[in-house]
Parts: structure tokens; C-alpha cells; sequence
């Protein structure tokens, strides 16, 4: 689990916001385990109810600069229906100044993508997903050009201001080259497909009956279904990332050039973000963003050829 936040417990909610979630659940809050993934500091808690059911809650304050991550999520979430693997919105609430959202609760863990059966899964689920999710439904979806745009000039910003002291030496020799590949990242990813466009390890859940299950779709947006299958290579280690974009449904006839650019993009956003000052709240962002800024981008290093 990618542990990046530090989180608020449950008991310290206002009391206003835990009797709602109570009766908007049916039952009260008996326990509440908290979870340590993701990047926002909002609250995420597994929690048993009086009645012996479960449920999955998240929620954040409302002046909280992640709170429309929040928002969309919820917005997102009743797009899904139940073709897709994913847990069931039961209620959005506020009070006191927090935004709340409850999910159905999942009894899983995050898959590890270097096991070839937990792989397979993974991937199969991305395929299902895209067929379930083509064309996207519901009017006024983002654009994933759109929404990745404020996050695909990193290269070209160091080009263009001059690169960071302890810039790796590979993307020092080629800092041009990169720039000028960066700038096309946009042209092979429009599509009707309605995407994760944030699909990591420790967004996916498999059930012990071995389901796989995707969650926090706060970033969904409309693209080219291939974009997903790139996401998620990107965070992963230990896979041949380029034997599965060539074998897989959704990355076979995409042409080189643009998973080449659309990767570039992506390595160009984790190398300048983990560069940013450190977080109080996220005290592991950076590392999180530095590890990915590398793996990225020896995948590209290997797709280019360049030395």
C-alpha cells in the first residue's frame, strides 16, 4: 500500500458528522479501522456497524483544497453501473463543514502485479473495463488531454527555464529530445472511452475470492482506452511492460510513437512533482513521486533506444 497522508481517526470528526453517517448507514459506528493509502488528508476508514454490517467511508473538510477530488468522485461513481467492478456509492452527506462519501466495503488487498496470476487478472480487468466503459455515459465528462494537460510540461519547462541541479545524467543528455517528444503527448489519447486515468496497484483491490475490484475514480475522464493499460505499467514493478502493451487488447495496434510521447509526458510530470517542496500532510508524496519519475523513465530509455 502506497501510504502518503496522514489521516484524521474517525473519533475526531465532529460529533455532527458521525451521528449523520450513522443514520444515513442505518446503524451506528461501533468500529472504525483506518487506511493508509492514497495522497489526500481526508479521513478513509473501514467500519463495522451495531448491526454487523460494513461499509467504507472517506470524506474531507469542505474548504479543504482536495475536496472537489471528492466531489468528483462522488459525481463519477454514479456513472459506474454493474457491469464495472467497483464498490456501490451508498451516500454522499455534509455537515459541519465535511464532505463525506460511503462505499459498499471490499474485503481485499492490493494485487501484486510481479505474480503472474494477480497480473493476468489485473489486465483482464482493464480490458473489461474498457469494453464496459465504451462510449463513456453521462454528458459533460473531461477530456483526459484536459485533464492531464497542467501535468504534461515538465520536460519542456526545463528545456525552456533550465533543468533542476540533480537531474538524472540520461535526462540531461536528452532534455531536448524529451521536450520535443513531450510536446506531442496529447495526440493519440482522444477516445469515448470513460477512464480511470489514475489506475495504480494501490487503487486496485483483489478479493479473496480472487476479484479484482477498482476504486477512486475522482480523475475519470473520457480518452483512448490504452491510456489506463499505460497508467498502470508505469506504477508497476517487476512487469515487462512492453511485452504486455503488445500482447494486450487495448495496446496491440497502438502505434509506438504515441505511447512513446504519452510516456514521456508522464515521466516529465514525476520528475518535476517529486521535486516540489515536501508536504506536512503528505510526508511521503515526494518519494512515492520519485519512485515512479524512475521507473517511468527507464521505460522510456528502453522504448527509445537512446543512450
Amino acid at each position: 500500500m502506497i501510504a502518503t497522508a496522514w489521516r484524521p481517526a474517525w473519533a475526531q470528526l465532529p460529533v455532527e458528522v458521525r451521528e449523520l453517517v450513522d443514520t444515513c448507514l442505518g446503524a451506528p459506528v461501533r468500529t472504525a479501522t483506518a487506511q493508509a493509502g492514497g495522497f489526500t488528508p481526508g479521513i478513509a476508514a473501514r467500519v463495522v456497524l451495531a448491526d454487523g454490517s460494513r461499509a467504507f467511508l472517506k470524506g474531507i473538510q469542505a474548504d479543504d483544497e482536495s475536496v472537489t477530488a471528492y466531489r468528483d468522485e462522488a459525481r463519477y461513481a454514479a456513472l459506474l453501473d454493474a457491469e464495472v467492478p467497483t464498490p456501490r456509492l451508498r451516500f454522499t452527506a455534509q455537515a459541519r463543514g465535511w464532505v463525506v462519501l460511503a462505499f459498499d466495503d471490499v474485503d481485499g488487498r492490493h494485487p501484486d502485479l510481479r505474480v503472474p496470476a494477480e497480473r493476468d487478472a489485473v489486465l483482464a480487468t482493464v480490458h473489461r473495463l474498457a469494453t464496459a466503459l465504451t462510449p463513456a455515459a453521462g454528458a459533460g465528462l473531461p477530456a483526459v488531454e484536459d485533464t492531464l494537460a497542467p501535468l504534461a510540461t515538465g520536460w519542456r519547462q526545463y528545456a525552456s527555464d533550465g533543468p533542476p541541479a540533480d537531474l538524472d545524467p540520461w535526462s540531461s543528455r536528452h532534455l531536448e529530445r524529451l521536450a520535443g517528444l513531450e510536446a506531442g503527448w496529447a495526440a493519440g489519447i482522444t477516445g469515448d472511452t470513460l477512464l480511470h486515468a489514475d489506475l495504480r496497484p494501490d487503487n486496485i483491490l483483489l478479493t479473496p475470492a480472487g476479484e479484482v475490484v477498482v476504486v477512486d475514480w475522482a480523475r475519470a475522464c473520457v480518452g483512448a482506452p490504452w491510456v489506463d493499460l499505460v497508467l498502470l505499467l508505469a506504477s508497476a514493478d517487476g512487469v515487462d511492460a512492453d511485452r504486455v502493451v503488445r500482447t494486450h487488447p487495448l495496446g496491440r495496434d497502438v502505434p509506438d510513437p504515441a505511447v512513446d510521447a504519452f510516456l514521456c509526458a508522464l515521466a516529465g510530470c514525476f520528475a518535476r512533482e517529486c521535486r516540489g517542496p515536501d508536504l506536512h500532510r503528505s510526508p511521503r508524496l515526494r518519494g512515492f513521486q520519485a519512485a515512479t519519475a524512475r521507473r517511468t523513465l527507464a521505460w522510456l530509455a528502453r522504448r527509445t533506444g537512446w543512450r
